[in-house]
């Protein structure tokens, strides 16, 4: 895919990771739509981009439902007229609670639920879209961790995105949509996020401009 001519979705836009790739496609020329809840992060995120270029838009989330993204979808035919090529479906996981803490039930389920509702919920509106259009389209789904130091949730992250990746890539293949993942590798984690971020970006690029590449899930 030509990433100069693509319109990019970017869902967590305010978190670190989603404000960095979002940076980054609007860098490479993309047309690029933020979106996340309302928060002080997501304006930076906003202003940061458009200083590199003006065909970036923004859309705050009530919550994440479907209504929601619905919502979200509406609004970028409105102000964009072209629906998304390319969703980077963004997220950052969270410390998993350690299995002896008595309230580990009720919390890895909350966070596990929430983290699993977010990724599904925004890959299957968009892969709707795609499909009603007939778009060759794309859908990274990208993991970053707010805490590099506490990787208890890395396992569950991981599983999780190439489930998903995997899954989506064998439905979504005969209506040529292509599904990636990106995740961080584990024996990183004393490594700089500096360091790590740079590998999110560049195996997401790859995944975006390979044509050839769907189904995988790369580890930066």
């Amino acid at each position: 895919m030509d990433i100069k001519t693509a319109v990019i979705l970017v869902t967590s836009a305010g978190s670190q990771i989603g404000s960095t790739l979002a940076q980054h496609f609007v860098s490479l020329g993309a047309t690029v739509i933020l979106c996340d809840k309302k928060t002080p992060q997501l304006s930076q995120t906003y202003q940061q981009c458009s200083t590199i270029s003006d065909q970036v838009f923004q859309f705050t989330l009530n919550d994440h439902s479907l209504a929601s993204i619905q919502a979200l979808f509406s609004f970028i035919d409105k102000n964009v007229k072209r629906s998304p090529d390319v969703l980077i479906n963004a997220l950052t996981a969270e410390a998993m609670p350690n299995i002896f803490d008595q309230r580990a039930s009720d919390l890895f389920t909350q966070r596990l639920s929430l983290m699993a509702a977010t990724l599904f919920t925004f890959g299957q509106a968009t892969a709707e879209r795609m499909c009603q259009e007939k778009k060759n389209g794309v859908i990274v789904n990208v993991i970053a961790y707010a805490d590099y130091q506490d990787l208890s949730g890395f396992d569950n992250a991981t599983s999780m995105v190439a489930g998903f990746t995997q899954s989506w890539a064998k439905e979504l293949t005969p209506f040529n949509i292509r599904v990636g993942g990106v995740v961080p590798a584990a024996q990183h984690h004393d490594s700089h996020w500096a360091e790590i971020q740079d590998e999110l970006i560049r195996n997401t690029e790859y995944i975006v401009s390979n044509d050839y590449f769907s189904g995988r899930v790369m580890a930066a």
